[in-house]
Parts: structure tokens; sequence; C-alpha cells
């Protein structure tokens, strides 16, 4: 264990930090006014993946096996590509390629941003050490790898090991770069997958999704107390609040990483369109390219996000909207930006598509909502899905910037447009012609409104300094605060009191282990009871067959849905076995093994003559059909 411990610390600054270092390097050099050491160690991260997603992808496309020798080479020859770059613009040449590179106009003030007093200091580091104690006491009873999406997802990272390439799905529900950052590290270390490895993968970036969310209101406000308070705003309010902590023990594995992903691509483009410096520009193009590859809704959030934002500040100045437009087409059409783009299309056209590039996977995405959970969420949905305090401070926010409104800034159109747009996302999807579950929409409301609130805070801060009656200023302060912290952490207090379900995993995967040892995969087949068992969907795992195999009855309600009929066998060969159709189902599927819930459907079957229990402890039992 000790050892394992060990390659996994080497490992995962080899994958998540190097390759991002040497990127930055050969695009800014070793010190650049354009970008803080703050802002450099927080992008490396995200930088990282999307780089190693992309090496790994193109491995794969030129027959290179995706083996731990392989991608250790691959990527220490990535690197040294970039510092081969960094020499040449940076090196004997230095002098005078910083003269021929781009300015920014607020380059000079880089560090200046972020850098934070003694008392902002105080409040960030505070803000961390709770973001992180939160997360980790809510994981500590969730470490052990039992999350349903992650055990999906974690089929294909195993695919991908055993394999040395990378899947053909043949759905568009699973996109590659979700998984290939976890295979990496895995290969790369050797530590295996059904280890506390994906929830710690999962968990850093969820932490270096709050930095990005911090470094993209830095430089949208210039406010080192809004800086600091978003920190706060994403990290510790409402912290195990979907896609939050409770995501990082396996929810919506591809949401974590684009909630990384998707501030910093807004980050380079706000910087490419106030500072007119096409490296940032170029930078997006790339963030977006890496997004497209790892998260098919978050691109698409991603597309709307950056719509709203460029009509808002369009609208803003209308008088002018000829020049603007041009100088957005200067920034863009420069030699890097250009480049980066020709190279985005190479590797989507020829590299690798990702499968959700068609046209069934657009209609099924678009049109008028099919489906209720598609319809919209009303207020009070929405509020549960960000938190009455993030999303009451999140309004203030709002309307203080809206009062307060610079048509030529563009903080203003990146803000308030980015809230808008997913705000309308959630609540009226059928008027942009959205048809995707309205609760995951909802989710990605938590970025703008994390933004929206630290700069509600922090302007009713600076109000009270210059406040003649600070009083009763003070008095609401304390009372804002008082609100904020009961109701924006009461979630976390909830999440503690969550059943330990540790014994029912490890349960779970010894029931496994005992028919991946028993069962003939080739003609056995097994059913399982998704419905009331923990960390079932790991099941598969133990195989390694079919991503289909086990059979699995799921969740009931899936059977009842009108608009995508669904086979009913699974639910009937557990709830009605001895019946015409249970028996009917049993012949057709070759159903041969059924594990249950000891407490509940295990006590039904143990009445059947037709199954013999061959399996049994507290929690799970396993039965199997009788040979006639």
């Amino acid at each position: 264990m000790t050892i394992d411990l060990l390659k996994l610390l080497l490992a995962l600054p080899f994958a998540l930090i190097l390759p991002g270092f040497f990127f930055l390097l050969a695009i800014f050099g070793g010190k650049s006014g354009k970008i803080s050491f703050f802002e450099r160690a927080v992008i490396i991260i995200p930088l990282s993946i999307i780089i190693i997603d992309l090496i790994a992808i193109l491995m794969d496309k030129i027959r290179v096996p995706l083996e731990g020798v392989m991608l250790i080479g691959s990527i220490a020859i990535f690197c040294l590509v970039c510092f081969i770059v960094y020499q040449f613009r940076f090196g004997k040449r230095g002098a005078q390629a910083k003269d021929r590179s781009e300015n920014s106009e607020n380059s000079n003030d880089s560090e200046k941003i972020f850098d934070f007093s003694y008392w902002q200091t105080v409040v960030i580091l505070i803000s961390i050490f709770l973001a992180v104690f939160i997360r980790t006491t809510y994981l500590a009873d969730t470490i052990v790898p039992s999350a349903t999406d992650l055990g999906h997802h974690m089929f294909w990272v195993q695919k991908i090991i055993q394999t040395g390439h990378l899947p053909v799905y043949g759905m568009p529900d699973f996109i590659i770069g979700e998984h290939i950052i976890f295979a990496v590290i895995s290969l790369i270390s050797g530590v295996k997958i059904m280890t506390a490895l994906p929830a710690l993968v999962l968990f850093l970036a969820n932490i270096v999704g709050i930095f990005t969310l911090a470094i993209l209101a830095g430089r949208l406000f210039k406010n080192k107390n809004i800086t600091a308070l978003c920190f706060f705003t994403s990290g510790v309010l409402y912290a195990i609040n979907a896609p939050q902590g409770k995501y990082v023990s396996g929810g919506v594995v591809g949401n974590i990483i684009g909630n990384m992903l998707l501030p910093l691509a807004l980050y380079f483009l706000l910087r490419a369109l106030k500072e007119k410096n096409s490296l940032f520009a170029g930078l997006f193009i790339f963030s977006l390219t890496g997004i497209l590859y790892t998260h098919h809704l978050s691109a698409f959030i991603l597309i709307f996000s950056v719509a709203a934002i460029f009509l808002a500040y369009l609208l803003a100045n209308i008088r002018r909207i000829v020049a603007v437009l041009l100088e957005w087409v200067k920034i863009f059409s420069r030699p890097f930006p250009i480049a980066v783009i020709m190279f985005s299309l190479f590797y989507l056209l020829f590299i690798f598509t990702p499968s959700y590039f068609n046209p069934e996977a657009v209609s099924q995405a678009t049109g008028q909502p099919i489906k209720a959970t598609r319809f919209g969420l009303d207020f009070e949905q929405i509020e549960i899905n960000s938190g009455s305090a993030r999303l009451i401070l999140g309004g203030l926010g709002f309307f203080l910037l809206l009062i307060g409104f610079e048509r030529r800034k563009y903080r203003y159109s990146f803000a308030l447009g980015w809230a808008f747009i997913l705000f309308l996302m959630s609540w009226q999807p059928g008027w942009l012609y959205i048809n995707i579950p309205s609760t995951r929409v909802g989710n990605y409301l938590f970025l703008p409104l994390s933004v929206l609130a630290a700069y509600g805070m922090g302007r009713y801060f600076d109000l009270l300094k210059k406040s003649t009656t600070k009083f009763f200023s003070a008095v609401l302060l304390y009372t804002i605060l008082f609100f904020v912290i009961t109701y924006g952490l009461s979630d976390s207090a909830d999440a503690f009191k969550i059943k330990n379900q540790f014994q029912e995993s490890l349960e779970t995967f010894h029931s496994a282990e005992y028919l991946a040892k028993t069962a003939d995969t080739s003609r056995d087949i097994i059913l399982k009871d998704h419905v009331n068992l923990y960390g079932d969907s790991w099941y598969k795992l133990f195989f390694m067959k079919d991503y289909k195999y086990p059979l699995s009855r799921g969740v009931l309600s899936r059977y009842a849905d009108q608009t995508k009929p669904r086979e009913t066998c699974t639910r009937d060969m557990i709830m009605i076995p001895e019946t015409e159709s249970g028996k009917k189902c049993f012949s057709e599927t070759g159903v041969n093994f059924v594990v249950l819930n000891t407490q509940l459907e295990g006590n039904s079957f143990e009445k059947y003559q037709d199954f013999s229990k061959v399996y049994g402890s507290n929690y799970v039992s396993i039965f199997k059909k009788n040979d006639p």
C-alpha cells in the first residue's frame, strides 16, 4: 500500500503538472508580465489534462500502445519539444522575441491583481481549508469506489488499461476524454483502478476548479477582495451540493472535469478580448477543443455561454458593432490562434472525431423538450440546485452589476451574459430549443452565481466603508453573514449524517469476486439488482466481458417512461419470477444467477423452488437457477 501511494504521488505531478508547465513555458517563457505566477500555477493542471488526452488520442491513432513506458516516453517527448520551442523563442533571441511578441495593455498589473493582503490571504486559506476539510470528511466514508456513474466510467478506463487502445463505445453517452486521464495515471503508476485513485483525481479536479473560477473572477473585476471571497462562495458554500463534493466520489465524472475547464476557457477568452492578445485567443480555442473531447454537456454549455457573452457585448455597443467585430476578427486571425484552429480541426476531422459529432446526437440534444424532466426547473428547484444563500447573493451581485453597467467593459457582458443564459437554459430550455435534462443544465448555474455572489459581497464591503450609517450597515452585514453561513453550510452538515455504506460496498464487491471465480461468462448470464444494491455498477469490472454484462434491474421509473419504452424482463425476473411473464423472461435471456439484497427480495427468492442460494451475507445473496 505504501509503495502504491508513493508511485501515485510520483505519477500525479508527472501527468498533471509537467505537460502544462512546459506548454506554458513555450508560449509565455519563464517569466512574463502577461501571466502571474499564481495564475500559471492554477492553469497548469487543467492544461495538462487536455494535453494528456490529445497525446493519448494521437498515440492510439498511430497504433502506439497505451502502456506505461510508452506514455512516459510520449509525455517526455512533448515536454522536450516545448522546451526546444522555449529556447528558440526566449533563449539567445529572447530579447528580440519579447519585442516581437504581443504586449498586453494590462500586463504590468498581472502580479498586483493576485498580490493579496494579509487578511485576504487569511480568507483564502480558511476557505481552502474548509473546502478540503468538508470534502475529505465526506469522502472518508465513500472513498471505496462505489458510485454508480464512476463504476460505469471506470469500466471503459479498465478497457484502455487491458487493451492498450482507446475503446469503441458504440454510443454517444461516453466521451473519451473523461477516461484517458484515469487510465494514464493508472498505467504510469501501476495503481489499480479499483482503489482510491479515481476519487483522488476527481477530488483534485474539484479543488482546482475552485481556483480556476477565482482567477476568472480576479481578471473580471480586478478586485482582490472579490477574488478572495470567490474561494468562499465556490468552495465552501454548499460544498457537498451537486455537482460539488458529492460528485467527487463519482457522480457525473465529466461534470467535475468540465467545471474546471469551463471557467478556464472563459478566462482565456476574457483576457484575449480585454487585452487584444492573440496568445490567449489561441489558448481559448485550445481549451475549447479540450472540452469537446472531455464532456459534451460542458462543451454545449460553453458554446451557449460564449454566444451570450458576445451577444450581450454587441447589443451594449450596437453603435460601434462593426468596429467591435473587426477587432475580434483581428485578434483571432493572427498566426497563433489560426494555427490552433487548424490544429483543432485536423484533430477533430482526421485524428479522432467525438462520437456525439453526428446529426442523431445533435438532434437528441436540441429541439423542443420531450420529457417532463426537460421542460425546465421552477424557482424552488433552481434554489435547491444552487443553494438559497448563493442564489440570493448572486442575485445581489447581478443587480449591482446591472445598475453600474458600463458597455465598453467586458466584465459586465461576461458576468451578466453568462449568468443570464444559464438561468434561461435551466428555467425555460424550450425557448432555446434545448432537449437536455434540466437538472444537469441547472447544475452549471453555481459557476456564475459563485462569481456574482463574491462580487455582491465584495461590493457590499466597499459600500460599508463609505456608508455614513455604519452601525445599521454593520448589523445588516452580520445578518447576511449569519444567513450565508447557516444555510450555506447546512447541506454539508446533512451530508455527514448519511449512513455509512462502506461495509455494503465491500460485501457487494466480495459477492462479485465470488461470481467472477464461480461463473462461466461464456454461458452463465447474471442479473443483479441495481435498485437495492450499493456499488453494483462496479460488478462489470470483475468480469470485463461487456459494458452490459451483467444484466441489471434499473430504477423502476425507467420502465414506465412512455417516451422511451424499455424491456421489462430485468424487472420482472426479480419482482415476479414465478409468473408466466417471469419464467418467459428467464427462458429468453438465459439468466441463471440472480444477485439481490439479502434483506429485501433475497428473502422472497429463498421460497422459490426454481432457485438455490449459493452465496449469502448480511447484505448480498446470490441465487442460482436449478438445472431442469
